[in-house]
């Protein structure tokens, strides 16, 4: 009886060491992309990380940007800004990121660098976004575009603590992938949400409170960045247009929300470009998972950004570079 359970547990202890090896190494648990606090814009990406997660390479440079490191040779400079749409996270690797192929197209097309910048993070508004440029600059930008959608309109800065609180925004590693994966995905994802606090609410609803493992923020104003980044950027005389991404029961209904439509009014109103993707008829095979999540692309889904983002940024590159050719004519 006595060998049956040494058996037995040696069996069980090899599973356990071979599972904590297929995380750690095929998949990347206790390799997730850090986060920092910051006071003016809340949260980014921890600066200069490479990580391997979910089978995908994170990437970020100094300044915490999804992008390579910053040369002093960028003269040619294209900031790509906004939340989890452009940024990708965890499931989008850096060579599938719009950001990325953009880079790539026009540095093979215009015969010499040309830098498309990754400025974003998980659910930024624009405020995130323009004071995290108001902080650090405008990194010698020549034209700048903000991807957003309807849900950013009044998505406004709390400086709620998430960093190192909120599952999703880790700032340091879990030091065992087996519990990393129990505790960051088994309980919080099914057993907290359909179990735990269910249960809570039906014994002691007056005394139950949201979890923190999602990003509540609720903004009463429209959101102040949108202002602020067209009036900063015609200060400065750089291009600025938005980039309009909907939600899969807008891309349905075939017509934004309330929120989308304000924003679209607020470009009007101040003369801003906007790449209206609703009108491009986004197929459903774009999104990375479209029972659970109605806004994030997959790889297909980045492909299509930059495919229409692309145009667009060619005619302010063809300017640019017309204007610099003729600056330097002898």
């Amino acid at each position: 009886m006595k060998k049956n359970w040494r058996k037995y547990g040696l069996i069980l202890g090899a599973l356990l060491g071979l599972s904590e090896l297929i995380l750690r190494f095929g998949f990347g648990f206790c390799n997730a992309p850090l986060y920092i606090e910051d006071p003016d814009f809340e949260y980014v990406f921890a600066p200069n990380q490479y990580r391997f997660r979910f089978r995908n390479v994170v990437k970020t440079n100094e300044f915490s940007m999804r992008s390579e490191p910053i040369n002093p040779t960028d003269t040619t400079v294209v900031l790509l800004i906004g939340d989890s749409v452009i940024n990708g996270g965890n499931p989008t690797s850096h060579e599938e990121l719009a950001s990325t192929l953009l880079e790539k197209q026009f540095t093979e097309h215009y015969h010499q660098p040309v830098r498309v910048l990754n400025v974003s993070a998980g659910s930024w508004g624009p405020d995130n976004a323009f004071a995290f440029l108001k902080k650090n600059g405008f990194f010698g930008a020549d034209v700048i575009g903000l991807v957003t959608s309807s849900h950013d309109a009044y998505d406004n800065m709390s400086h709620h603590k998430l960093v190192g609180e909120n599952p999703n925004y880790p700032n340091k590693q879990y030091k065992v992938a087996l519990y990393e994966f129990w505790h960051r995905y088994i309980y919080t994802l099914f057993i907290y949400h359909y179990i735990e606090a269910p249960l809570k609410e039906w014994l002691a609803p007056a005394t139950q409170h949201a979890p923190n493992d999602v990003i509540h923020k609720f903004g009463t104003t429209f959101n102040t960045g949108y202002q602020q980044l067209a009036d900063t950027t015609k200060a400065m005389g750089i291009p600025f247009f938005m980039y309009l991404h909907p939600e899969l029961p807008e891309i349905a209904q075939n017509r934004y929300d309330s929120q989308g439509e304000e924003i679209l009014a607020f470009a009007r109103k101040n003369h801003i470009p906007v790449i209206d993707e609703l009108k491009l008829h986004p197929p459903k095979d774009l999104f990375r998972n479209p029972d659970f999540d109605s806004i994030h692309y997959n790889a297909k889904g980045q492909a299509f950004m930059a495919k229409h983002l692309y145009p667009v940024l060619k005619q302010y590159l063809d300017a640019y570079f017309a204007q610099h050719a003729r600056s330097h004519r002898p």
